[in-house]
């Protein structure tokens, strides 16, 4: 019994076992190779785009060299799928240009769209995060997982927090009164940073250095750093410092709690507020019986006489 499309069957049967095995050795080789766990996902995942989405031309081309019209069925495949699968299409896209263009890998933490979480997973359509703020303060996860169309990417700015760059700036600001010592507050809010950043502080120097290399980066301090402002109740005194994103509110939490525990050794240093102090005195004796006199006592023809009209009103 002769086939009658050998070619293209045969063929469509080996593109199919190409892939699945070119998928099989593209595993292999980037489990062999001395990558981070995140690169190799990375890898792995484009690989396999990449395959399957050649897999697919070639069996199109296969099929398609039969009929007689050959450009008009491209043609009109062409339009038709870019038609149909418009959305489909762009996903896939947009998951090449995530892995081609390192916009962001598994594990980043990224905002999008006033969407914001860790990576989880880079499919072949969605991309889908570990929710994190919403309801939840401090930029911690709320256990809620995300997933949106890798086509969003395009036209849409994507905010890295931990690409190239592992850290960001941070503050938080402690009022106090403008009798209190400010200059010692200062010195305290410097040296409760200093006490939490002296572990990472060189490693954040060494990974700016390294993205100065590929990025024109201006000159930026990473050692904490204090700001004073005033306002109508208080001094305000602003620390800017370094942080891992996935930690400002442990950061925060620190810094306020060591904080607070050196400022209760300074008398001279009292927190700073927007209430407003109220002193009441109490009038002499001899006029509150006289206005309570008044009160008691009805008044007067002539005093009801000069009361306005509320007719006249």
């Amino acid at each position: 019994m002769s086939m009658s499309y050998p070619i293209a069957t045969y063929g469509t049967i080996a593109a199919l076992l190409v892939a699945i095995l070119g998928h099989y050795v593209a595993r292999a080789w980037v489990r062999s190779l001395k990558l981070s766990n995140f690169e190799r996902y990375r890898r792995r995942q484009f690989a396999t785009t990449i395959l399957f989405a050649l897999c697919a031309i070639v069996i199109a081309v296969l099929w398609g060299r039969l009929l007689e019209h050959k450009g008009t069925f491209f043609g009109l495949l062409g339009a038709g799928l870019a038609v149909a699968l418009r959305e489909p299409l762009l996903a896939i896209a947009g998951r090449i240009a995530i892995f081609a263009g390192h916009m962001y890998r598994v594990g980043d933490r990224i905002e999008l769209n006033q969407m914001a979480g860790d990576v989880i997973d880079v499919g072949f359509f969605y991309t889908r995060l570990l929710e994190i703020g919403n309801w939840v303060k401090g930029d911690q996860a709320t256990g809620r997982i995300t997933q949106f169309s890798n086509s969003i990417i395009f036209g849409t700015p994507v905010f890295n927090y931990t690409q190239n760059f592992s850290y960001i700036w941070d503050e938080i600001i402690v009022p106090v009164t403008y009798d209190s010592n400010v200059d010692q507050a200062q010195k305290i809010l410097l040296e409760a940073a200093a006490q939490y950043s002296k572990e990472f502080l060189d490693i954040a120097e060494e990974e700016l250095e390294k993205l100065r290399h590929s990025f024109l980066v201006p000159a930026v301090e990473l050692k904490p750093a204090v700001f004073t402002d005033v306002t109508d109740n208080y001094v305000q005194i602003t620390l800017r410092y370094v942080v891992d994103p996935k930690k400002r509110r442990v950061a925060k939490s620190f810094l306020f709690t060591r904080t607070l525990e050196m400022l209760r050794n300074h008398k001279d240093i009292a927190i700073g507020s927007t209430t407003a102090d109220f002193t009441l005195h109490q009038a002499p004796a001899d006029q509150q019986g006289t206005k309570q006199g008044n009160m008691d006592q009805p008044p007067t023809p002539k005093e009801i006489g000069k009361q306005p009209d509320p007719k006249a009103a």
